[in-house]
């Protein structure tokens, strides 16, 4: 009996042991520590509109630069598809597929999500943010996840600011 019970006894302080040394990994990864990245470019417009309405798409390309960095090749590319119309105050959602290069054509971080957009507007208003979510990256932005907080400034153009998770 004495020896079951001390068995019994070492497999539960081992058990709580490990269950110790797992909760503290998960509660040290619970937290991921985050990377802003702010990128900015002048005021948008679509270098391209095919079609009117549900399933229009509008093609963009342009140049932006990243707070604390220079060179060439800094730009974003995407499109954005018109997937509801009629929505109310004359809305309309759009789906986006974006992706940001930074300095190198292997360094991107690729956007998408969907946003409300005026109808009868090219963009966002003066003023109004949309929230996306990062879907991935590479290069330096490898596995990139998060999302980007976009605000159009009209006149001063775009401000994005990405919330890099790690």
């Amino acid at each position: 009996m004495g020896v079951r019970r001390t068995s019994a006894i070492a497999l539960t302080g081992l058990i709580a042991a490990g269950l110790v040394h797992v909760m503290g990994a998960a509660a040290a990864g619970a937290v991921p520590k985050e990377r802003m990245v702010t990128v900015t470019h002048g005021a948008v417009a679509p270098t391209l509109v095919q079609g009117e309405g549900l399933g229009s798409v509008r093609f963009f390309l342009i140049p932006t630069t990243a707070a604390g960095k220079s060179g060439p090749a800094y730009y974003m590319t995407g499109t954005l598809t018109t997937v509801a119309v009629g929505l109310p105050g004359d809305q309309e959602l759009r789906s986006s597929n974006l992706t940001f290069i930074f300095g190198a054509e292997a360094n991107q971080i690729v956007v998408g999500g969907v946003s409300l957009y005026p109808s009868s507007s090219a963009t966002l208003a003066t003023g109004q943010q949309t929230i996306r979510p990062v879907i991935g990256g590479s290069g330096t932005y490898n596995g990139a996840r998060g999302y980007v907080v976009s605000t159009n400034r009209g006149a001063d153009g775009w401000t994005h600011v990405f919330h890099l998770l790690r």
